[in-house]
């Protein structure tokens, strides 16, 4: 059931997105990047952890579910740190602000439709806080440090390298924080 989120939206928007080098807190260069590529890079995980962290709440997961597109979902999601990340994001991608914006609104959309999709009539707000801590490790390995989403929101773990480490003792300690995150929903 538990779909990668990433890989689904690299291949909605048609780009390439690379893991982020636990050393470098880069993507590889040695390859040449399209603006779209950058842009994708940066978009894709900035979006998808935006929804992690909103789904760690009560009233996030609820606000997710009964979202019936009356609502732009980067709105709510971000609310007043939305044009600081599409800020950052457009940097990231030397794009416009506005290019950055409607990309990720874009991601936003499809994100929600295809979740709601996976999920079907397991929809919950449990089944969806679970469902993003599965995606939690996956979503970080994509998240470009420049981006500095953790201080943002407020969550320091969110740029530690250790989440873009791949083997067995970064695995273990990841599911460890997995388990933790998915434990319980913060109160708002």
């Amino acid at each position: 059931m538990t779909n990668n989120m990433s890989k689904h939206l690299q291949e909605y928007l048609g780009a390439n997105i690379e893991k982020i080098n636990p050393n470098t807190q880069a993507i590889d260069d040695s390859t040449r990047h399209q603006r779209y590529d950058l842009l994708a890079q940066a978009a894709v995980p900035a979006v998808l952890v935006a929804y992690y962290k909103f789904t760690r709440m009560e009233d996030g997961v609820k606000q997710i579910i009964s979202d019936n597109g009356k609502q732009a979902p980067l709105d709510y999601l971000l609310g007043d740190k939305k044009m600081e990340v599409v800020h950052r994001v457009a940097d990231y991608a030397t794009v416009s602000e506005s290019q950055a914006e409607t990309t990720m609104d874009a991601i936003a959309d499809e994100c929600l439709r295809f979740v709601k999709n996976e999920l079907g009539s397991t929809l919950t707000p449990e089944s969806l806080q679970l469902y993003f801590a599965a995606q939690r490790q996956s979503i970080l390995s994509y998240l470009p440090e420049d981006l500095r989403m953790g201080e943002l929101l407020n969550d320091s773990t969110i740029d530690d390298r250790t989440n873009k480490m791949e083997g067995p003792i970064s695995g273990l300690a990841q599911s460890i924080q997995n388990l933790f995150s998915s434990s319980g929903m913060e109160k708002e």
